[in-house]
């Protein structure tokens, strides 16, 4: 059996501005700058290449723009709004891409990824969405799903002290019938050694610096850290730090981030093989 692993969050990060012009031109509103678009032909690949970027252009009336700026309210009610609209077209892609096959895409939740997209996902066809359970997957093996991260600077949707995540693994790891076939799937990286270090920020997300370095700190759960070496589960499936990309082994267990670079258009993941309880193939692939 083959196993396709993506890195990186479902959604993405924030919504971009763009203000049609009484002229017919654009003004788009891009990491607090602004950008000047000249007509619909440079719009529609303003849109496109921001899109692909994971951010959210959206185009409206530069009356509209002007109450959005000052509606902090709004401006989250249309992230939201936008996030959902993308989530859905996902689905519906995959599914007319993978109409007639028996593929299974399986997703997690990130940290930042809004809990409304669970019923999107739910219902899509050929996605395996299930969040906090553990199920029986092709080939006689199962699947630890447990989502979110570890807290993070940002404080976003999903996110658990390791205090909790202890509590989330009790409840889950009863239900495992076999480690030795167990995938564990979790987007936050297992791996203190091997996952790159990230930069310190202070609570103001500004990069902490000591003797004029910036400071690193480690991003890795060590409870799952801890799980994984107790039990000794196949294979552990991570995300979530772009940065992290690494394929290391704790004991038995292979542990894999295929990291994201999606801003420069690049698309990072793993093929890994499977075959009679054995991991026979595990490549980071990009592309």
């Amino acid at each position: 059996m083959d196993v396709l692993v993506l890195g990186g969050d479902l959604t993405g990060k924030a919504v971009i501005p763009i203000a049609e012009q009484r002229d017919g031109t654009f003004i788009a509103l891009q990491h607090g700058e602004s950008v000047q678009i000249a007509d619909k032909d440079e719009l529609d690949d303003f849109v496109k290449r921001q899109g692909n970027m994971g951010f959210y252009p959206a185009v409206m009336s530069e009356s509209e723009y002007q109450r959005l700026r000052a509606d902090p309210e709004a401006q989250d009610a249309l992230f939201k709004k936008l996030v959902l609209e993308r989530v859905q077209e996902w689905a519906s892609i995959a599914a007319e891409k993978l109409k007639g096959t028996d593929i299974r895409l399986v997703t997690v939740p990130g940290n930042d990824d809004f809990c409304e997209i669970d019923e999107i996902l739910t219902q899509a066809a050929h996605f395996d969405f299930h969040e906090m359970q553990v199920c029986e997957f092709k080939g006689g093996y199962q699947m630890l799903y447990c989502g979110g991260s570890t807290p993070t600077p940002w404080d976003t949707e999903r996110e658990y002290t390791e205090e909790e995540y202890v509590k989330r693994f009790a409840e889950l790891l009863p239900q495992v019938g076999d480690m030795s076939r167990l995938h564990l799937q979790r987007p936050r990286p297992a791996v203190r050694h091997g996952a790159r270090c990230l930069s310190k920020l202070d609570k103001n997300l500004k990069v902490v610096y000591e003797m004029g370095l910036p400071a690193q700190v480690h991003a890795g759960c060590q409870t799952l850290i801890d799980i994984i070496k107790e039990h000794q589960p196949l294979l552990g499936l991570h995300g979530h730090i772009h940065e992290g990309r690494a394929k290391i082994n704790i004991g038995k267990t292979i542990c894999i981030n295929p990291g994201s670079v999606y801003p420069e258009g690049i698309l990072q993941g793993a093929l890994i093989t499977l075959r009679d309880g054995q991991v026979t193939q595990a490549n980071l692939m990009q592309g």
